[in-house]
């Protein structure tokens, strides 16, 4: 602020000075120089005349010598704190890697853009862009080709945009365009390019790297009364992009906000739900096929509120993973299930094996490994007893973090298991490398069995691969007697589904337990 700035009191001390100086001596010297040298009273009086003019002269010369510097020190400075000014100006509103417009000018521009009441382009749409997988590239290539890869990605968007578009970088894989429009078919129209644009791969650092994006499209009016408003349903639009197979654009309506207000009622209900005792472990039987015995049991959490009623797992899980709430919940559960095998143990099946699910947020954690172990020890189960099942997309999002945790939980002996195998991600030559001891063929495959003589079958397929690893194999999601004698031809250990049993409380499932060792028993 100017009222803050110092005045500049040493230079004009200093001026004031040497000036002073200059003219005691100049007065002092030049009277007795002229007393000494001059004795006529006539040309003393016209000497003097021009000794003033001199010192005039002089006086003006030294002071502009003195002042000039000071200045030019001045102007330097202005200079510099102009460039400060300009810099920090770029620093606030631009993006330092692609030299976009960010977030803060986006906020800034948005209000303007919309109230611009132009009759040529009454429709205001905001594109919200997303890179598909490159979180992938990141991880695989490392952040500084990551970055590379941004600004390549910065740069094909901007050699298609007109020029009364506007391109703001948020930050990470996302971008916004800001778009004004006569009709809603030129909005698609250029959505459908910048989607089109990169079915030609880029050259990043000399590699040929194949990418798409993901459009979230909203307008105004219609859609939005506020700048923030705006934003919101494009990213609603956008989620519903990825969620529907990405690589495509996804224009908000009123129907996506359902699933959304959902989630926060669920996510609301979801925090309070262990300390209200709403969950409980259910448990479906896995039933040996050479002998026909519950050999294990996969515990199934269920959860039911009293406002929202029974919530399905595949709806409310992904909520406790969002909100890192699984971590508590995933702890209690793992407690659960290895208090109910500990109990069935102590009542004579002591061979009796439990499965849990884990999460991968679970995996992520650092303590993970000592969690389980704390939790057997608490229980008084051996770890052999004991199976965690994981899914593809675990391992294929983050390998490097979960595999010292899964190596470490397998030497206590605890059994892994590869859930949904087939349905995401699956190669042989990374089933070789994990510490895996089951394979779980995933229900999509088991629907397809006709009868025994389906020879040509994918799940036979996935047995025989399971067996060549050395792995255990559970069929899961089994419904009729021809699958249960296919698989078990097939050589499949154990079968779980409605054949048998749906997943059941825990004294039902004690229950089922006991009336299945007595009918083998009785044979």
């Amino acid at each position: 602020m100017i009222n803050d700035r110092k005045f500049p009191l040493w230079p004009a001390i200093r001026i004031g000075a040497i000036y002073l100086a200059f003219g005691l001596a100049w007065i002092v010297f030049s009277d007795k120089a002229m007393n000494r040298l001059v004795t006529s009273m006539e040309l003393r009086h016209e000497i003097e005349i021009w000794k003033g003019f001199f010192f005039v002269g002089i006086s003006a010369v030294v002071i502009f010598t003195l002042v000039a510097g000071v200045l030019k020190r001045l102007s330097d400075r202005d200079q510099i704190i102009v460039e400060n000014r300009d810099e920090l100006r770029a620093m606030a509103y631009y993006d330092s890697l692609t030299g976009l417009h960010n977030r803060r000018k986006l906020y800034e521009r948005l209000p303007l853009f919309m109230a611009d009441d132009r009759d040529s382009a009454p429709i205001k749409a905001l594109l919200y862009l997303n890179i598909d997988n490159s979180k992938l590239i990141n991880d695989t290539m490392g952040h500084s080709f990551g970055d590379t890869f941004i600004r390549a990605v910065a740069s094909r968007i901007c050699d298609v945009l007109e020029s009364d578009e506007e391109i703001f970088r948020p930050g990470g894989d996302e971008f916004i365009v800001l778009l004004p429009a006569r009709q809603m078919q030129d909005v698609k129209a250029r959505a459908e390019t910048l989607v089109r644009v990169f079915s030609t791969p880029l050259s990043v650092d000399g590699m040929t790297i194949h990418t798409s994006v993901s459009v979230g499209v909203a307008y105004y009016p219609g859609q939005a009364g506020g700048p923030g408003e705006l934003l919101k349903c494009a990213d609603i639009a956008l989620f519903n992009a990825k969620k529907n197979g990405k690589n495509r654009i996804s224009f908000f309506t009123i129907a996506m906000m359902a699933p959304i207000n959902e989630r926060m009622k669920i996510g609301e209900k979801l925090h309070q739900a262990l300390s209200r005792n709403e969950f409980e472990v259910y448990f479906q039987p896995q039933i040996r096929t050479d002998s026909g015995i519950v050999a294990s049991v996969e515990a199934l959490l269920r959860w039911k509120n009293g406002v929202l009623g029974e919530i399905p797992p595949d709806k409310f899980i992904p909520v406790a993973e969002e909100t890192l709430l699984i971590v508590e919940i995933g702890e209690w559960v793992l407690r659960t299930a290895c208090a109910f095998a500990k109990r069935m143990h102590l009542a004579g099946f002591p061979d009796l094996g439990v499965s849990v699910n884990i999460s991968m947020v679970q995996l992520l954690q650092e303590d993970f490994s000592d969690l389980v172990r704390s939790i057997l020890e608490s229980t008084g189960i051996d770890p052999i007893r004991l199976e965690l099942e994981i899914t593809e997309s675990i391992l294929m999002d983050s390998r490097g973090e979960v595999l010292k945790h899964l190596a470490s939980l397998k030497a206590l002996g605890i059994g892994i298991a590869l859930d949904d195998f087939g349905k995401g991600y699956s190669s042989l030559s990374y089933l070789e490398q994990l510490p895996l001891t089951v394979l779980k063929i995933d229900k999509i495959f088991v629907d397809s069995l006709t009868g025994v003589r389906d020879e040509n079958s994918l799940a036979g397929n996935i047995v025989g691969i399971g067996k060549k690893l050395g792995l255990e194999v559970i069929a899961e999601g089994v419904e009729n007697e021809g699958q249960v004698s296919y698989l078990a031809g097939q050589k499949c250990d154990k079968i779980q589904g409605w054949v048998y049993s749906k997943a059941l409380p825990a004294t039902e499932a004690e229950r089922f337990i006991r009336d299945n060792r007595a009918k083998i028993t009785a044979r």
